[in-house]
């Protein structure tokens, strides 16, 4: 499969306030569910594709799709637009996908139910589910080397291949594999691999991501 590469413009920011180190920090790899599209201005931390409002007054309109709150923020919060979201109210579960998100209120492409207020939370998680033989959260880049690449103009942190083996199912379909960091303050998202497609391994078989590189 071919990949390309994007980078947030977060990263780039905190690279050069010198708050991620590529050669030493703990960066992981997460494959992302299918339906997700890497935003480089609004993916900027892990907060942004794995959060949750906490238990809030929420009312949930049907004639508007919209969910809203009386108090704090959905932005502060970490929810962006794309976000693949759930609750724990009874007759608006979702999952919905936020089209727009201000303070007090997102808006979802998906029917929504008269319900509320009610005080229940709203969760997001853009990342593949646990199973199969994958593991959110849990994949460590290894064997990273940083170099001077004189001959092409930049830098180049390296990493072994990222390997995942399913087991008693497929893992996927997926369409890309995000990188954080795990060790700066924020989690800051490095970048998305983007396959060009959804792309699966079935039982058996390995989901391998090779040749993995960040250039600077």
């Amino acid at each position: 499969m071919g990949v390309t590469g994007t980078m947030s413009n977060h990263f780039k920011y905190q690279a050069a306030a010198k708050q991620v180190d590529l050669s030493g920090d703990s960066i992981k790899a997460l494959l992302m569910r299918q339906g997700f599209v890497f935003n480089r201005d609004e993916h900027a931390k892990k907060i942004n594709i794995k959060t949750n409002s906490g238990a809030i007054s929420l009312t949930f309109v049907a004639a508007t799709k919209k969910i809203t709150r009386t108090t704090g923020s959905f932005v502060t919060d970490g929810f962006v637009v794309g976000n693949k979201i759930t609750t724990d109210a009874t007759l608006n579960p979702g999952p919905f996908t936020i089209t727009n998100v201000v303070a007090l209120e997102i808006t979802v492409s998906e029917t929504v139910a008269d319900e509320g207020p009610v005080s229940k939370t709203v969760t997001s998680d853009d990342e593949l589910t646990t199973g199969n033989g994958y593991t959110q959260d849990t994949k460590l880049l290894t064997g990273k080397t940083l170099t001077e690449d004189d001959a092409n103009d930049r830098a180049e942190m390296a990493a072994d291949d990222i390997v995942w083996t399913a087991s008693g199912g497929a893992i996927g379909p997926t369409p890309g594999c995000l990188l954080y960091d795990d060790t700066a303050t924020d989690d800051t998202i490095i970048g998305y691999l983007d396959f060009g497609g959804d792309q699966s391994a079935a039982s058996g078989a390995n989901f391998t991501i090779s040749t993995v590189r960040v250039r600077i």
